[in-house]
């Protein structure tokens, strides 16, 4: 982990118990409380579709020859959020274990392609949910503090999707040095030769190309944030406080856009905690119950998390290296994984010393 990300963690860990002191731990636990195990269990059900969703806008944003199957796609998405969320200190982890669980070779290859395709996508279709969530807010009860700092998110969210589209050559050369440092610390997962930056380039404006699908990748990615209000809504209701479907909309998307700003924090730790008590206060929801609300959602991803990355562990041999660093000092650009149909040199080397030594002439 680096110093800076190291730092970031920490304190948002530190913003996460200065929020739950502040709303008061007691009144927090009890709220908490009432959720119960059966109403954790609705709100990983009810996630699950906006998961699967997710999965089959990444499908159509490989173009109109995927490597592979939908349910595939849909599989690696739950793994690249499960990672993502598990270890989100890990460099690259979510994405490269996403793309581990997709497949090999040339699916490797359209899969990192078209992961930073839908990424833009996704980030893009925010843009119209915060947006709505915004007039929500403004109408419901007008805030003008929080409604200026919603804007301002999504301003700094306009302005990124906007350098992402206008800067394409820029998008190719960042998903060239991606690729190539997947390569070197994970040669097991992709292995590039010196074809690799056109097989990606041609990768990139092929999809690119596929206006259509790239179109319906975008209206998923919407449904799927519009999905979001719909849990809150149900998350509050599990913690005993009545909200509309338009207040729902509201705190969702206040939150979705203010964790704009904790892309540094690992998680958003602490600036999701902070953005539910800023949104629920607008509609006199105490502290505890919106940061219960936080918490739940935490508890959600990490039920699915520790589930999807514990059946993947189990089915992929390969996992542990992909999510452990390169030691010190090695060559990570001449490293490979060990081969099993191949003998174990140091096991070699130990047989030739214990060998008994020629006989003298």
């Amino acid at each position: 982990m680096r110093r800076g990300t190291a730092i970031a963690l920490i304190l948002g860990v530190a913003a996460v118990v200065g929020a739950v002191l502040y709303a008061g731990a007691g009144a927090v636990a009890q709220a908490v409380a009432t959720l119960r195990i059966s109403g954790l269990a609705v709100l990983v059900l009810l996630h699950l579709p906006s998961v699967v969703l997710m999965g089959l806008a990444w499908w159509l944003a490989s173009g109109d020859t995927p490597p592979t199957s939908p349910s595939r796609f849909v599989w690696a998405r739950f793994v690249r959020d499960a990672a993502g969320e598990l270890l989100p200190s890990l460099q690259l982890g979510g994405v490269v274990i996403g793309l581990r669980a997709l497949g090999r070779g040339r699916t490797i290859t359209i899969g990192a392609v078209s992961a930073s395709i839908d990424g833009v996508i996704e980030l893009a279709a925010k843009l119209p949910y915060v947006l709505a969530a915004l007039l929500a807010l403004l109408a419901l009860a007008p805030q003008p503090r929080l409604a200026r700092l919603l804007s301002l998110a999504v301003a700094t969210t306009g302005v990124l999707v906007g350098i992402l589209l206008l800067a394409r050559r820029s998008l190719t050369a960042w998903l060239q040095a991606l690729a190539r440092a997947i390569s070197a610390r994970w040669p097991g997962v992709l292995s590039l030769d010196g074809a690799g930056d056109r097989d990606l380039q041609a990768s990139f404006d092929h999809i690119l190309s596929q206006r259509g699908r790239l179109r319906c990748a975008f209206a998923l990615h919407l449904c799927c944030w519009c999905l979001g209000a719909a849990e809150v809504w149900v998350a509050f209701r599990l913690l005993g406080v009545d909200l509309t479907v338009a207040q729902a909309l509201a705190i969702d998307g206040t939150v979705v856009g203010l964790r704009t700003f904790g892309l540094i924090v690992p998680a958003a730790a602490g600036v999701q905690e902070a953005s539910y008590m800023l949104a629920a206060a607008v509609f006199g929801i105490p502290p505890a119950a919106a940061i219960a609300a936080s918490l739940a959602r935490r508890a959600r991803d990490l039920v699915l998390g520790v589930g999807i990355l514990g059946i993947t562990a189990a089915r992929d041999t390969g996992f542990a290296r992909v999510t452990t660093r390169l030691p010190p000092g090695t060559d990570a650009a001449t490293r490979r994984l060990p081969d099993p149909s191949l003998p174990d040199p140091a096991q070699k080397l130990s047989q030739v010393h214990e060998s008994p030594p020629p006989p003298s002439a």
